[in-house]
């Protein structure tokens, strides 16, 4: 399992709805990973993106071009005023509390 993190702060105005469109790619095929989208109760404009998808770091980067929009970068430098945070990262299993 890859997961991909995104820690940001949204310009003023802007919903989840247009982070979404904004690196989204535009297809009809089916997302390839799931997506989660959280936002901070004390301030709705940080806004934190996790996005698992289900195969090898190789898989991911050749998945790419379905995970994103090929515009993204320049897209989310409309709707996003700053990243905190952006990371990708492979799953280890551990065990907790055994």
């Amino acid at each position: 399992m890859i997961v991909a993190v995104f820690a940001r702060t949204l310009r003023a105005n802007v919903s989840v709805e247009q982070l979404v469109a904004a690196w989204a790619p535009e297809s009809e095929e089916p997302y390839p990973a799931q997506v989660e989208v959280a936002l901070d109760p004390a301030d709705a404009r940080r806004i934190m993106t996790i996005i698992r998808f289900d195969g090898s770091m190789q898989d991911f980067e050749k998945a790419m071009p379905r995970l994103t929009h090929s515009q993204s970068h320049q897209r989310l430098a409309e709707v996003v005023e700053s990243t905190e945070l952006e990371g990708v990262y492979e799953s280890v299993v551990v065990s907790v509390g055994q």
